[in-house]
């Protein structure tokens, strides 16, 4: 568990974010997922994962998100992953009403095992 929460950590908190936030937002679904799971290979392939490890951990997990959270909140978690410094308090105020952080604690559950 401490693994998955060190990843989504990586990815939520990642100082470098330039991968996700890219010259035009991703606009689609598709496309938004695609980017978060190069971005989260990338990282835990820094962070010392194997690239096996690495990918499936980032299929798994994009699956998950693209199958738990809709469109709008997929772009909420990109705005919330995107802006500079800590976020705003309306922008957070507006992730607590869309009921984000709760799906969150709940994606990546079966992720957890590829970590091991």
């Amino acid at each position: 568990m401490r693994k998955l929460i060190l990843a989504l950590s990586i990815i939520i908190l990642s100082g470098s974010q330039s991968a996700i936030a890219q010259s035009k937002p991703a606009e689609t679904k598709a496309s938004m997922l695609k980017t978060l799971r190069s971005r989260i290979v990338e990282e835990m392939i820094k962070d010392g994962k194997s690239k096996e490890k690495a990918e499936k951990f980032g299929d798994c997990l994009s699956k998950d998100l693209g199958a738990k959270l809709t469109l709008e909140e997929l772009k909420m978690f990109h705005k919330l992953n995107t802006a500079k410094g800590a976020p705003s308090k309306e922008l957070v105020q507006k992730a607590e009403k869309m009921g984000l952080k709760k799906k969150l604690q709940y994606v990546g559950k079966d992720c957890e095992r590829i970590l091991e």
